[in-house]
């Protein structure tokens, strides 16, 4: 609707094409939503009046239309490339709105790319659409990097082990076995170990004598009830056992809470640290000690490897600040410009680069139409990226267009977050050492 309203497409007032249009873009959005990694192609496309009308996305998308619209190539002189660009437009954004690797990915490559192209008269209308985009992406990286007040914990989660009924008899005294015990230590009548001896002749013998059975037969008696008394013995193992793991999950979470809730501050302590520092943790080097722009890209490397896929638009304004803390090269261009034709040989050639090409060529495939510069880096030895001529082609930009070192690392910095957020390789690469 913006671009009809700006009266860049044009369908002669007739609402039956411009709903052809509305479900294409809903078919390229969920193609999108299914191949993550078009995305910065899609957005390179869009971004630029004058993409060759050959580039296999605008083919891609003039299949999906003549699905929706069978009489489309009737409908317009040539291939409709402005009509085509505002579908696909359309199919970013809204893909965006559901997938936030999309979203990363359109930000970072449309920031890019309509630096280089020709959108003066559509600038309000991508401007809306990055801002909304852009706002959704740092509304999830603050999230993540954000620090909060306080940090609540769960209580301690420990259900104990519910109390067994144990079965409990008093012990009872053995009357009758007792009364015959004593009985007998009362004289020689009785049964049971008698005592020989009688009260009326020999009083001592007999007290001494009846002392000692009647001290038995009572000790007997208690002793008896006293093993009955015994506790049983329990086994305290398992409750203990389970009380010991709900004590260490506990710590976990409150550890895995503390964890999280801080680090947001300590990834802004280490970029702080970073940037005081200007020194390379790959080259184990300080950028002070390179060629700026070759320190510049290797910075966009770094920090790279340092942030999360989802990080706040601030991000690419702090690097491009600790770029500037670089001196300048005397012999670089202008003000301290290069031209790009220049800057991607360098990176496709020299050595400090490599990690560079190698991290590019997991990210991106061989450049096929319209898409990063990453590609081309990252597969130099392919035909198709060889000479300047592809610069315009293929990655969007003019060979003799120029850069300073901030805007060259900001520049590669972007494409790399783009490039992780939807390359199915990201998650599989090892670090770097």
């Amino acid at each position: 609707m913006r671009f009809l309203e700006m009266g860049a497409i044009n369908l002669n007032s007739d609402d039956s094409k411009l709903e052809k249009l509305r479900i294409t873009a809903k078919d390229l959005s969920a193609a999108l939503r299914k191949a993550p990694a078009k995305t910065a192609n899609f957005t390179m496309v869009a971004a630029d009046p004058s993409v060759p009308p050959g580039d296999p996305v605008l083919e891609e998308a003039m299949t999906a239309l003549r699905k929706r619209w069978e009489t489309v190539a009737n409908a317009f002189a040539g291939r409709p490339v402005t009509v085509l660009r505002a579908v696909l437009l359309d199919a970013i954004v809204q893909a965006s709105r559901e997938d936030d690797a999309i979203a990363v990915a359109f930000v970072n490559t449309a920031r890019n790319a309509l630096a280089h192209a020709e959108t003066v008269d559509e600038a309000p209308i991508w401007r809306e659409a990055v801002s909304e985009i852009e706002t959704k992406v740092d509304a999830r990286a603050e999230a993540e990097w954000a620090t909060p007040e306080m940090i609540s914990v769960e209580p301690l989660n420990y259900t104990p082990p519910a109390q067994s009924k144990v079965e409990f008899e008093p012990p009872v005294v053995d009357r009758p076995t007792l009364k015959v015990q004593v009985h007998s230590a009362a004289g020689p009548w009785g049964a049971n170990k008698p005592n020989q001896h009688q009260p009326q002749s020999n009083p001592q013998a007999w007290t001494q004598e009846f002392a000692n059975k009647m001290s038995d037969a009572i000790a007997d008696t208690l002793d008896a009830m006293a093993e009955e008394l015994v506790p049983a013995m329990v086994d305290l193992s398992a409750p203990l056992t389970s009380l010991a793991k709900a004590v260490t999950a506990h710590v976990e979470a409150a550890l895995a809470s503390f964890s999280g809730a801080t680090a947001g501050l300590q990834r802004r302590t280490n970029l702080l640290w970073w940037k005081e520092a200007l020194y390379s943790p790959s080259a184990h080097e300080s950028y002070l000690e390179m060629p700026v722009f070759q320190a510049s890209a290797l910075m966009a490397l770094d920090l790279h490897e340092q942030v999360p896929t989802y990080s706040p638009a601030s991000v690419s304004a702090f690097l491009k600040e600790a770029i500037r803390c670089l001196p300048t090269e005397p012999e670089s261009q202008g003000s301290g410009q290069r031209d790009l034709s220049t800057l991607v040989q360098d990176a496709k050639t020299a050595a400090f680069m490599q990690p560079f090409r190698s991290l590019a060529a997991q990210y991106v495939p061989a450049p096929a139409g319209r898409g990063p510069l990453l590609s081309l880096i990252g597969h130099a030895q392919e035909p198709a990226a060889a000479g300047a001529t592809s610069l315009r082609a293929l990655g969007g930009v003019d060979a003799s267009a120029t850069m300073t070192p901030a805007e060259w690392g900001t520049f590669l910095f972007r494409e790399l977050q783009a490039a992780r957020a939807t390359s199915a390789n990201a998650g599989k690469r090892t670090k770097r050492t």
